[in-house]
């Protein structure tokens, strides 16, 4: 700290009158002992090269200095902030592309909607009926739909899908057994 101070009163600055001369390398270090670093540094360098219109001839007072040196410290600090968010932010719009693929770039809606709808036709769903809103939806279902129906609101499409073909009875073998038909017609 003193080499920082001894370095601005090289530069040309003088220390404060408020200041005395023999107490003001500890009154400094004192009030500028809880700031960060990066903003001491920052605040030096732009004292140094007269980045601060107030102080080209004196130095400020040790409180004065410690709150330049902290907002320096706030600014760097938000920067850091911006700039980690943009990285997060890149990082999770690459991730997104490669986890939705092709469908990643679609924007709109009914673009992706009308996909559905294709990716469904193609894999055995059929196309129910056009259907306007939520609500219709609710109480066309409430009538019935085949089980399993999605509603594709954005186009206002119901799809169903592919029916089971029906279960047939598995015939069982009449090994010694006879049936009551066939107790009839003996």
């Amino acid at each position: 700290m003193a080499k920082c101070i001894n370095g601005l009163l090289d530069a040309g600055l003088m220390i404060p009158i408020a200041v005395s001369e023999t107490d003001a390398i500890d009154l400094y270090r004192e009030a500028l002992s809880e700031t960060p670093i990066e903003g001491l540094r920052k605040m030096f360098f732009k004292m140094k090269r007269g980045g601060y219109s107030k102080h080209l001839a004196f130095l400020p007072n040790p409180s004065e200095m410690a709150a330049i040196a902290n907002s320096e410290a706030q600014s760097l600090r938000e920067d850091r902030g911006r700039i980690s968010e943009r990285a997060r932010m890149v990082r999770e719009n690459a991730q997104m592309k490669t986890m939705a693929g092709r469908h990643a770039p679609l924007k709109d809606i009914v673009t992706s909607a009308t996909i559905r709808a294709d990716e469904l036709s193609r894999v055995g769903w059929y196309f129910v009926e056009k259907c306007p809103s939520q609500e219709s939806w609710v109480n066309r279902a409430k009538k019935g739909l085949p089980t399993g129906s999605v509603f594709l609101w954005a186009i206002g499409e119901i799809w169903a899908p592919p029916s089971r073909p029906a279960l047939q009875e598995p015939e069982i073998p009449n090994e010694g057994f006879e049936t009551a038909d066939q107790e009839h017609a003996a």
